[in-house]
């Protein structure tokens, strides 16, 4: 899109300002996008919880109002940048009606010169 015809010399120097600011907005959503992507990919118990919170079909700023966290704090859970504390957990997981089961799994048992039993 190109400026007005008689755009003046302060108006184009503003457009150019706000066209650099949208590149450097594009940039970081586009960082952050990757980086949610990445950490809701993971096989870890949160990894397991973003999906969900991914898969509720709601809306961030009502999940973290029902379970009592700030909307940037659970976005920046979701991008996997910031820790929550576990009954914050628990109630993301209330919030997008989410059972995740933990079940222990069994080492694997090396005996010494061998390969791994079953």
């Amino acid at each position: 899109m190109s400026p007005p015809p008689n755009a003046s010399p302060e108006l184009l120097e503003q457009l150019r300002g706000e066209r650099a600011t949208i590149a450097d907005e594009l940039g970081e959503l586009s960082e952050s996008h990757d980086r949610m992507v990445e950490a809701k990919s993971e096989e870890t118990f949160t990894g397991h919880l973003r999906r969900a919170i991914h898969g509720s079909g709601r809306l961030v700023r009502e999940i973290a109002a029902e379970a009592g966290v700030s909307s940037q704090a659970l976005c920046e859970f979701l991008e996997g940048t910031r820790t929550l504390r576990s009954d914050v957990l628990d109630r993301l997981a209330q919030a997008v009606h989410a059972t995740i089961r933990v079940e222990p799994r069994r080492p694997e048992r090396v005996p010494i010169g061998g390969a791994p039993q079953r």
